[in-house]
C-alpha cells in the first residue's frame, strides 16, 4: 500500500466536512475520484453504455485486452454497446491507490467480475487489475484513460 488515506463518502456531510473539519482539496479530489470509480462499477453492472461514456472526457480512451484502442465518445459508446450485446457483468472495483497532481490523477484498482455470456448463459468469474487516469473537466473528475487486464491464474 502507498500510505494514501482513503475516505468514505459516509464520513462526509453536505458542507464538505469530514468529522467536523473542512476537507482539504486533496481529500475532496480523492473522494470524488473514488465516487467515479464506484459509479463506473455500478454502471458497468447495469450495462448502461451511455452512462458509462458520460464518465469519460470527450477524448477518453479505453485499452482493453485483445481489443483495439477505443478513443472518443463515439468509439467508446460503440465498444460498450457491442460488449453489452454479448456479456452481462456484475463488477466490484476496489481502489488500491489514488494519486492526484493538479488536473490529473490516477487510480490503481483491482476488481472481481462475474461475467455471463448471453448467447449461452454460461458464467465465469475473473479478477482484473485496473488503471484509471483522470482529468478534471470543468471542475469534475472524468476518466481520461482506462486500461485493465486479467490477473494471472496463480496470483
Amino acid at each position: 500500500m502507498s500510505g494514501i488515506a482513503y475516505l468514505s463518502v459516509s464520513n462526509i456531510n453536505q458542507t464538505g466536512k469530514l468529522e467536523g473539519k473542512p476537507m482539504s482539496q486533496l481529500q475532496a479530489d480523492k473522494t470524488a475520484i473514488e465516487n467515479v470509480v464506484d459509479v463506473y462499477s455500478t454502471t458497468i453492472s447495469r450495462s448502461d453504455a451511455e452512462a458509462l461514456v458520460s464518465l469519460f472526457t470527450h477524448d477518453g480512451v479505453v485499452m482493453a485486452p485483445d481489443a483495439p484502442t477505443m478513443a472518443g465518445a463515439g468509439q467508446l459508446k460503440a465498444f460498450f454497446d457491442h460488449g453489452f450485446t454479448m456479456i452481462r457483468m456484475n463488477a466490484k472495483i476496489h481502489v488500491d491507490e489514488i494519486a492526484v497532481s493538479g488536473e490529473y490523477a490516477f487510480a490503481r484498482c483491482h476488481s472481481e467480475v462475474h461475467m455471463t455470456l448471453l448467447e449461452t448463459n454460461v458464467s465465469h468469474f475473473e479478477e482484473n487489475r485496473e488503471l484509471f487516469v483522470f482529468r478534471k473537466d470543468s471542475g469534475t473528475w472524468k476518466i481520461a484513460r482506462y486500461m485493465f487486464n486479467k490477473l494471472p491464474a496463480a496470483h
